[in-house]
């Protein structure tokens, strides 16, 4: 099952104002397509993960480069022969892609969900 890892709403930024909350809205952007079609969550592993660095959970899997959030993660093998893998970068035995708008599109190619208009 592919892993899509985004960041917990309301953290703070110690190197920013550290009364603000904040948001990451590309975290959101995709959140956004799971809640318009919420299949998504019985074919994804879905977690939230804090904003401070290292996290370790996605370093674990395609290294401390590409820890960016959102994050969408899945071995190699999971893909299948028709599955498009254009959209993703490779790290070890896996596939990741961490920027929303391929991440939107992988998504549609490969869950059948509509794409943006």
């Amino acid at each position: 099952m592919a892993k899509l890892f985004l960041l917990k709403p309301n953290f703070t930024d110690m190197n920013m104002d550290e009364d603000s909350k904040f948001y990451c809205p590309s975290c959101a952007q995709v959140l956004g397509i799971i809640t318009y079609y919420p299949e998504l969550k019985e074919k994804l592993d879905i977690t939230f993960i804090d904003f401070k660095r290292p996290r370790k959970e996605i370093v674990d899997l395609v290294g401390e480069e590409n820890q960016g959030c959102p994050n969408l993660i899945l071995s190699k093998d999971e893909l299948t022969e028709q599955g498009d893998a254009s959209y993703l970068d490779e790290y070890g035995d896996y596939y990741f892609q961490n920027n929303p708008s391929l991440i939107a599109e992988f998504l549609a190619e490969n869950y059948g969900i509509g794409v943006p208009h």
